[in-house]
């Protein structure tokens, strides 16, 4: 296991992100985000391994210690009208920057029908977190032991106009925790599921570090998008979204729906025969046999 670089992706991503921190091995990177106090707008927790990582409607995935890039993002978004479009825009951000993938509605992230990539965005009251640091605090997450940074310590020194500018704007209307785990050096033998893959699998040497830095990056970018709700978003999405045109079979809650993916919304939702379908309605969707 090669370790990841900090100061190196420190450095890369100051300009990015508030603070980025990490811990070596943690429960769940979006569970403690989701959790920490005194926690600032756009702070990054990176993990080298996670004992009860989570996707959708509860589903487990783990891995060994430094074989995945896993990180979540915290963000203190004025509004949540358009939250079903952000797990969308973190599988880009993956699809940015791994060739070769693609996307399955809503945001597995692909290589030939493989899972290399899952993502949970998550919502929750805005606590103790802060869009701009406490001038005399650190804005970072207290889980573990993980390290203090020095570009932390840069930016405690937050200036008055700064702390102004940020309690003039429009409260947060949640704390949202978008995560991601990235399978890099996964064997078969390490697939929690039959249908996956990781990039060594698929003969591609990886520096985890630069993956970190370049899907972070990307990331960010998309962010952004999603924010400014840049209808450019959804167009790259439906680039890269392997279950357009495609005949499926979506299981839901009150019964198996099969059909044409015909469209997906401005929202994120899918239509499957005529009618949309949001990623919370849906428990599979699976190629129609």
């Amino acid at each position: 296991m090669t370790a990841l670089d900090l100061e190196r992706i420190r450095t890369a991503l100051a300009d990015d992100f508030t603070t980025i921190d990490f811990v070596e091995k943690t429960g769940s990177t979006n569970t403690d985000l989701m959790q920490a106090t005194n926690v600032a707008d756009g702070t990054v927790l990176l993990a080298d391994e996670q004992l009860s990582g989570k996707g959708r409607l509860g589903r487990t995935w783990t891995a060994p210690a430094g074989s995945q890039v896993i990180f979540s993002v915290l963000l203190l978004p004025e509004s949540l009208d358009h939250l079903g479009t952000l797990p969308l825009a973190a599988g880009l951000a993956v699809t940015d920057s791994i060739e070769g993938t693609v996307l399955k509605w809503p945001n597995d992230v692909h290589i030939d029908g493989n899972k290399l990539c899952g993502i949970l965005a998550e919502a929750g009251p805005v606590g103790q977190a802060f869009k701009a640091a406490p001038k005399t605090e650190l804005t970072k997450v207290e889980v573990g032991k993980a390290e203090v940074n020095k570009a932390e310590v840069n930016k405690a020194e937050v200036n008055k106009a700064e702390v102004n500018k940020a309690v003039g704007s429009a409260a947060p209307s949640a704390r949202v925790v978008v995560g991601m785990g990235i399978n890099v050096t996964l064997t078969r033998e390490d697939l929690p599921i039959e249908k996956a893959t990781s990039l060594e699998l698929e003969g591609r040497d990886t520096d985890r570090t630069e993956l970190a830095i370049t899907v972070l990056k990307n990331l960010r970018r998309r962010i952004a998008q999603w924010e400014n709700q840049d209808p450019q978003l959804l167009r790259d999405y439906r680039a890269v979204c392997s279950s357009l045109g495609q005949e499926v079979r979506l299981e839901t809650p009150s019964g198996d729906v099969t059909g044409h993916v015909d469209e997906i919304g401005e929202d994120g939702r899918i239509m499957v025969a005529g009618e949309y379908y949001s990623a919370g309605d849906v428990t599979h969707l699976r190629p129609q046999q």
